[in-house]
């Protein structure tokens, strides 16, 4: 192991998770919103008035609900009423995830385009989404939380550990093994351990953290079906909806994690043209 790798190993996951929710805490307005949502005795009204304190906010929610996102007929032009036909767990999860978007959004350095990574993240969020929506799985959108947040543990790496992120890809590359191997080895957790722990830390939903955790190892989820639509959508997402190009991805994922979402190459290549399709509107919506 050379001098590089040596050092990375000297920080731990919890000094990193200390480090950037300190630099990229979430915003006092999604933790009201979290609150709020929590709480059975909460009323429409109260949520409205806290997202009308941030017009920016208000704004993105507005441009959510009338777009193809929704599919909703009827035009919605108050946040009362983007409200009451989004619905308190849908505005949670949008709250939740434009909050994270922007408070990541002043990282730059050699090792990783920020631009790059947000559209990488949005097509395993559609992917996710769509994935779920075949499966007819309950709050779709929640997964498309699930897809955007997947990768944050690379950022947080990319951001602090930028010579090991390196090394990790090097090591995975000259030894083929999966590069979160490479990382235990170097680091001693994954760039998958280190997401969900932040996100716990951010105490965001369990569910969320379980999504983060196990994509590299869906086996050992206990909710295996949203470990599988995860896992899927990171081997997918990025691939050009061409049938060499998908056979590719579609062989890279396990038969039987292929088994439980349901999936034949012919599916994943209408799927990533679809994703083509709405990616671009998703950008200026979830990361204008």
């Amino acid at each position: 192991m050379n001098e590089a790798a040596k050092r990375t190993t000297l920080v731990s996951m919890d000094q990193l998770v200390s480090v950037s929710s300190r630099l990229h805490s979430l915003p006092d307005i999604y933790l009201k919103i979290k609150d709020i949502i929590a709480d059975p005795d909460s009323q429409l009204s109260e949520l409205s008035d806290v997202l009308q304190t941030d017009p920016g906010l208000s704004a993105r929610l507005l441009r959510i609900a009338n777009s193809a996102f929704f599919g909703l007929s009827n035009k919605v032009d108050t946040i009362t009423r983007a409200v009451q036909v989004i619905g308190f767990k849908h505005i949670h999860n949008l709250v939740m995830a434009t909050s994270i978007t922007n408070a990541f959004k002043g990282i730059s350095n050699d090792t990783v385009n920020i631009e790059k990574f947000w559209i990488a993240s949005v097509e395993r969020a559609l992917v996710a989404r769509m994935l779920a929506e075949r499966k007819r799985f309950p709050e779709a959108e929640r997964m498309f939380v699930g897809g955007l947040m997947l990768d944050i543990g690379h950022l947080v790496m990319y951001e602090h550990l930028p010579e090991g992120v390196q090394e990790a890809h090097d090591l995975s590359d000259a030894e083929f093994k999966p590069l979160y191997m490479a990382e235990l080895e170097l680091f001693g957790f994954s760039a998958a351990e280190l997401g969900a722990a932040l996100a716990r830390h951010w105490q965001l939903p369990e569910s969320l953290c379980n999504q983060i955790l196990y994509q590299d190892q869906p086996e050992l989820a206990e909710h295996k079906v949203e470990a599988a639509i995860m896992h899927v959508a990171k081997n997918l997402a990025g691939t050009v909806p061409e049938p060499d190009s998908v056979k590719l991805a579609f062989d890279s994922i396990p038969a039987d994690v292929r088994e439980i979402v349901g999936l034949t190459a012919q599916d994943c290549e209408q799927l990533l043209a679809d994703v083509l399709g709405e990616l671009s509107e998703t950008l200026e919506l979830i990361i204008p």
